[in-house]
């Protein structure tokens, strides 16, 4: 039969497990999201790009000034 001190040791030393366990799968998860976030940051440069150089309207800073003169 086990002590109180052991039961307790072996309880905490399962909890202890339980919580590495945890901080894996958060590391995982964390690196997943990073990659989907790193993903659709480069595809709204890429888009960025491939909409500059199609552009025929004003530029930007002519786009804002008349925003701001209310010439639309």
């Amino acid at each position: 039969m086990e002590t109180l001190k052991e039961e307790v040791n072996k309880k905490l030393s399962h909890i202890f497990h339980d919580i590495k366990d945890l901080q894996r799968t958060v590391i995982h998860l964390r690196e997943g999201q990073r990659k989907a976030e790193d993903t659709k940051v480069s595809n709204w440069l890429r888009l960025g790009k491939d909409v500059s150089s199609k552009w025929t309207g004003p530029g930007a800073v002519e786009e804002i000034r008349d925003q701001r003169e209310k010439r639309w």
